[in-house]
């Protein structure tokens, strides 16, 4: 049985600082909006949206039977696929890929956000651990590089030092330049930790079916969605559950939850589709929301990080006129 010993630690000065951050952030992507029309601070880049169904595994032990998973049967999803930057730049370009997705059709259930909600969202990414322990660094690295590579150069150095900011930069070109063999061949986890009822986890969705990308190629959604047309995409989704605080942090946003330390547990499959030709469906589920924080209060975000979300991903859907 995982433990069910996790707890927030939420410094005085916390709201302020996140206030500050969404209000920087706006204004980077109202000067994107000005270049790139209308989109996302972050991911502002879709690759491409489809549709699908999350199938609950009917076998679960009683630990993971909570929010979510104490349903039983087949739910509809739609997945958008996107590049994580704030420039809608080249898929050739090393980046961060998003895997996010929204499980609709569920029971009305109490919502994170207060309310009441008929749907869990999932936001996720080709990595397994956080670029800072904290959102105050990650997101002077976001301004920064919005300004440009010498912005970006400046503020890493005036940050770190120089000892520390060149240890930054290669820690960055090894997250950025991680080799990525398409979206129907790599694993894609939260990073970040949620809520599980009474538990705590991180989501990851592992591929079972697709095949890697032929070398030097770097078209993802031609890619993906030329394996959907040949059959269903298919991904195991799983959680791995908080153990202790050494090992699987809820406020250490920069540190991995290894295997060894927190096994994973399939919850259920993700079944994905060919787009469908429904054009105003397929406008309608990109330019919709998909936020962790847009979910059962069963699968809470926890942690700093996530905290910091809730208010800057809030101000960049006003930003686009979503919220």
């Amino acid at each position: 049985m995982p433990s069910t010993h996790w707890k927030e630690v939420v410094s005085a000065d916390e709201a302020g600082r996140h206030a500050a951050a969404a209000r920087d952030i706006a204004a980077l992507q109202r000067r994107k909006n000005a270049r790139f029309g209308s989109g996302r601070a972050l991911h502002r880049k879709s690759l491409l949206v489809t549709s699908g169904e999350l199938e609950l595994a009917a076998e679960l032990p009683p630990h993971a039977r909570q929010g979510l998973f104490a349903l039983s049967g087949r739910f509809p999803l739609w997945l958008r696929l996107s590049n994580g930057s704030v420039d809608a730049q080249s898929d050739s370009v090393p980046d961060i890929r998003g895997f996010a997705f929204r499980v609709l059709g569920l029971p009305a259930q109490p919502s994170a956000l207060g309310g009441r909600t008929t749907h869990q969202d999932f936001s996720l990414i080709n990595q397994v651990a956080f670029a800072f322990p904290n959102s105050e660094h990650f997101f002077g690295l976001v301004l920064a590089a919005g300004r440009g590579p010498a912005a970006l150069l400046r503020w890493l150095f005036g940050s770190f030092g120089l000892v520390g900011g060149l240890r930054r930069i290669k820690t960055m070109k090894a997250t950025f330049g991680k080799p990525f063999r398409g979206f129907a061949a790599e694993t894609f986890t939260s990073v970040l930790p949620l809520a599980f009822g009474t538990h705590a986890v991180r989501w990851r969705v592992l591929p079972l079916n697709g095949q890697a990308m032929a070398a030097g190629e770097s078209d993802w959604a031609a890619d993906f969605e030329r394996q959907l047309r040949h059959q269903p995409l298919r991904y195991a989704l799983q959680a791995q559950f908080f153990e202790d605080e050494a090992r699987t942090p809820i406020e250490r946003a920069d540190q991995e939850w290894l295997e060894r330390d927190a096994p994973w547990l399939t919850l259920g499959e993700l079944t994905l589709n060919p787009p469908p030709a429904d054009a105003r469906a397929l406008q309608q589920a990109e330019a919709g929301v998909y936020d962790p924080w847009q979910g059962l209060a069963a699968h809470r975000p926890l942690g700093e990080v996530m905290r910091a979300r809730k208010v800057v991903y809030f101000a960049s859907q006003q930003g686009r006129g979503v919220a």
